[in-house]
């Protein structure tokens, strides 16, 4: 007998019409006035949980689904909706377990099994995911939905053959289906069939122009195959039309970034997060832009957001790492890329970072063997092994270092580190040919600062061979201070081919060198340029004279001191009644390798000792040197020092300068002072290995550490030497 209706089911079957109809408001108004009849009404009780949860009322949808499954708590429909809403607010594991209430009351349930495994497949619990869709499959087999949700675990799980077995099914059942299209077109690209995945996004396209995903995933089939400039203007189109597409804006940056243009992708990355901003892929990428454009803080900040979002991400703890690593936070920086380790043990990036990080140390035999563990992974790795040959490098193995830079070129002839890094090992070891030439690879290395310095002239590079007699010829500086000081010692040696010779030089440099020999003319960085037939770098020159080590020109001086300088500065330092002793400890902080160059100000005290008069050469000092600067003897004149003319003259007036690797030290040498150079263990490749002298710098010593970071040796044997000299 059928059951009769009351007035409470009535006016929930006009709800019910309304709702389905998608007339939420009027469906509202009846549900309300059913609940007004009965209270305990289960079926609006039901849908009033589920018409907040397709509005966004997530609270509403709770309580309703709450009371109604207080009234009845066996139907499993109330327990797979009242799962979709904790999926939505992102309750995952409320959300699973109301799917498995739902399964324990109805093993049936599709939808229960589908948004199961969807919510399995946002915690990247891939496996698990996998089998609640091959469940619902096996009840639903005809499902378009869960076989495509199906192919894109399997893509997760690189298991591309079953993915797109997955995928052609469910086309098979619905052959326009935009997500299924789009996603043939994300499996061929992961499996590196790049061409078929930009036709599987075509289709998806044409099919769907609707359909934003298809074209951002089009044009990052683009960005893949090389072609930048389509795959902006892809997604130019795309956000012309979609402005709302975060993940639109997210791609473009990526290609932005790519083309070294980071000023717009910042701004894109930045537009990416505010349209998103529960994205952590987004922060992550955003901290990665930031650590590239030197922001380290506000690289830090973005990816702990990106860790908030998802602690499962290891891109986000590895470049959490890189920061803190750039910061020389290095413990820190070591538990994070330990971090992204303990989420996934084979993240061969974090591995990777993890030994670079030992390295840094100093701990290079630790470092070897966590290279090995890469290696042992993805024995292919081109910067495996390169990083590899560094810390061989560091532990003086010439053969092995040279060995792993060979073996990483032969994995990547063309990935440029290995390239450098193994010119940089030949010129310290005084292989200088070799050396020179690989140095070239300096302007096809992307990490190094010198690759945005290349210029792009009309004139052609001169590379030692064409003649230069009548002609004009443009030297430009394109590395620190002291890289322009050291070579622009070579500028006399292009004079005497009959070259008129015009030098480029950083603006501090430009008084100074106004009188070197063989210029004709010094303009600053930055000036309007004349005429020219030929250029080249100053560092490019000795590859152009095949400057080997008995061949290196090594001018006692090359560079001195404005005569009307040095009259202002003779009286500055006092009267000479001690040997005169200019010092610099420290050099630029934000230089890569400075941690490993300079030197705490009180590491000095024991040289100071000695009855001399010591004076600071230095411009700048470190706040953690001051307390110790201002309790010493040493004589400050960084008030009067406005460019290079003033230190050269400062320097003129000194018996001996005392420097560590810094800009100083070759004006030191330049100008033909007594030059020590306090140097660490390895030290960079101009000063070569082992020797204290310099083929570079007649009147230089060097002291260099038996050890690393052992300052205290160095300083002593300085001490010593100095106290036998005076």
């Amino acid at each position: 007998m059928k059951k009769k209706q009351t007035p409470a089911d009535r006016l929930f079957a006009a709800g019910l019409a309304a709702h389905q109809k998608g007339q939420l408001d009027a469906a509202f108004a009846q549900y309300e006035a059913a609940l007004a009849r009965d209270g305990r009404h289960f079926d609006t009780l039901h849908h009033i949980g589920i018409l907040g949860y397709q509005s966004g009322n997530h609270e509403l949808a709770l309580q309703f689904m709450g009371e109604a499954i207080s009234v009845n708590p066996n139907v499993s429909s109330v327990y797979s909706n009242l799962g979709n809403i904790f999926k939505a607010i992102g309750e995952h594991a409320s959300a699973l377990q109301s799917y498995t209430q739902a399964l324990a009351l109805s093993p049936g349930n599709v939808d229960a099994l589908y948004n199961r495994g969807n919510v399995l497949q946002q915690l990247k619990r891939y496996e698990e995911a996998l089998a609640s869709y091959r469940r619902a499959l096996e009840l639903a087999p005809r499902d378009v939905a869960v076989w495509n949700n199906c192919a894109s675990v399997l893509l997760e799980l690189k298991r591309h053959e079953e993915a797109l077995a997955a995928c052609e099914r469910a086309l098979a059942l619905d052959p326009s289906h935009a997500e299924a299209l789009n996603n043939r077109g994300n499996i061929l690209l992961d499996e590196g069939r790049h061409e078929e995945a930009l036709d599987a996004y075509a289709l998806a396209r044409t099919r769907h122009p609707d359909y934003p995903d298809a074209g951002i995933n089009y044009a990052k089939a683009l960005r893949t195959l090389g072609r930048f400039d389509e795959a902006l203007d892809t997604y130019d189109t795309l956000l012309e039309r979609f402005p709302q597409a975060a993940e639109g804006w997210h791609g473009r940056a990526n290609v932005l970034r790519h083309l070294r243009r980071r000023g717009e992708a910042l701004e894109n990355y930045q537009r990416a997060v505010e349209l998103d901003a529960g994205s952590a892929v987004f922060r992550v990428s955003l901290g990665y832009l930031l650590i590239e454009l030197g922001k380290m803080d506000s690289a830090l900040k973005s990816l702990d957001i990106a860790i908030a979002l998802d602690s499962t991400l290891t891109s986000a703890y590895n470049g959490r790492g890189i920061a803190l690593q750039r910061l020389r936070r290095l413990e820190e920086a070591m538990a994070s890329f330990d971090a992204s380790l303990a989420i996934d043990p084979e993240y061969t990036d974090g591995l990777l970072n993890r030994a670079n990080i030992l390295q840094d140390m100093g701990r290079s035999e630790e470092a070897l063997a966590a290279y090995d563990l890469v290696l042992a992974l993805k024995g292919d790795s081109a910067a495996a092994w390169n990083n590899r040959g560094n810390a061989y490098e560091a532990l003086r193995r010439y053969e092995d270092a040279l060995g792993c830079f060979d073996k990483a070129i032969a994995i990547h002839p063309g990935y440029a580190p290995p390239h450098w890094n193994r010119a940089l090992l030949n010129l310290q070891y005084g292989n200088l040919l070799d050396g020179w030439r690989g140095y070239e690879w300096r302007w096809n290395n992307e990490v190094l600062s010198c690759y945005a310095e290349k210029r792009d002239f009309t004139a052609p590079d001169w590379s030692g061979q064409e003649s230069l007699a009548g002609k004009t010829i443009l030297l430009w500086a394109e590395q620190g201070l002291g890289d322009t000081l050291q070579f622009c010692r070579y500028a006399a040696m292009v004079k005497a081919r009959g070259a008129h010779v015009v030098l480029e030089v950083q603006k501090p440099l430009r008084g100074l060198l106004a009188g070197l020999p063989g210029v004709d003319q010094v303009i600053a960085k930055g000036d309007a340029l004349p005429a020219f037939d030929y250029h080249s770098s100053l560092m490019s020159l000795p590859l152009a004279f095949g400057t080997e080590l008995a061949s290196i020109p090594a001018m006692r001086r090359y560079l001195q001191a404005e005569p009307a300088r040095l009259a202002e500065w003779e009286a500055r330092p006092g009267p000479r009644t001690r040997p005169r002793v200019g010092l610099v400890w420290s050099g630029n902080a934000q230089h890569a390798n400075d941690h490993n160059r300079s030197i705490p100000f009180a590491l000095l005290a024991r040289l100071l000792e000695l009855d001399c008069q010591f004076v600071s050469l230095q411009k700048e000092y470190r706040d953690a040197d001051r307390d110790a600067l201002d309790a010493s003897p040493v004589v400050r004149m960084d008030a009067h020092l406005n460019d290079f003319s003033d230190t050269a003259a400062l320097c003129e007036l000194m018996d001996v300068v005392i420097a560590v690797d810094t800009s100083v030290a070759h004006l030191a040498g330049a100008g033909g002072k007594p030059l020590w150079v306090m140097l660490p263990q390895v030290a960079d490749w101009r000063w070569l290995t082992v020797r204290t002298d310099s083929p570079w710098y007649p009147d230089a010593r060097l002291f260099r550490q038996d050890k690393p970071g052992d300052w205290a040796g160095v300083i002593d044997a300085v001490k010593d030497a100095l106290a036998t000299q005076a």
